[in-house]
């Protein structure tokens, strides 16, 4: 998970910020829009952080905190967030979208720079697994060392 878990929870953060700005742009509040953004997503991490943010705006915090404390999250996106939040909501969560998709590039690019070299470990682990379980006992065979060495 240390390559693709960056990867899955910025594209599940963006859709849900997504989500939550469609539903501010039809009038809600944040706190039902959280409510019915959190069925966008299945990532049981993020579904327990979209509850302690609606838990915090209940108790009259800041339901951008969970996100913060998680440590999953870019420190620019929840500044960006709280910045959001003393202004207007709506227009950088716009922006935020724009970094986050910026953002979710530049991480598959790096994915697909790894990817490679990833794949080449594979391929050599399989290649000496290959040679130890069938190209050695062959070769035993053939010197007369394996079958016939309990009869010596």
């Amino acid at each position: 998970m240390p390559i693709f878990g960056q990867l899955i929870y910025a594209m599940d953060f963006s859709k849900l910020i997504k989500a939550i700005l469609l539903n501010i742009r039809n009038g809600m509040r944040i706190q039902e829009a959280l409510e019915t953004s959190k069925n966008i997503s299945n990532n049981l991490v993020m579904l327990s952080l979209i509850e302690s943010s609606i838990n915090n705006i209940l108790i009259g915090q800041s339901w951008i905190e969970p996100f913060e404390r998680s440590g999953f999250s870019s420190p620019m996106t929840t500044e960006m967030l709280k910045i959001g939040m003393q202004t207007d909501l709506a227009e950088m969560m716009e922006k935020l979208l724009e970094y986050m998709d910026i953002d979710i590039d530049n991480i598959m690019k790096k994915i697909m720079k790894a990817l490679p070299q990833i794949v080449y470990i594979v391929v050599g682990v399989m290649l000496i697994f290959v040679t130890a379980v069938v190209l050695v006992p062959m070769i035993q065979i053939y010197m007369g060392t394996w079958m016939f060495s309990a009869y010596l």
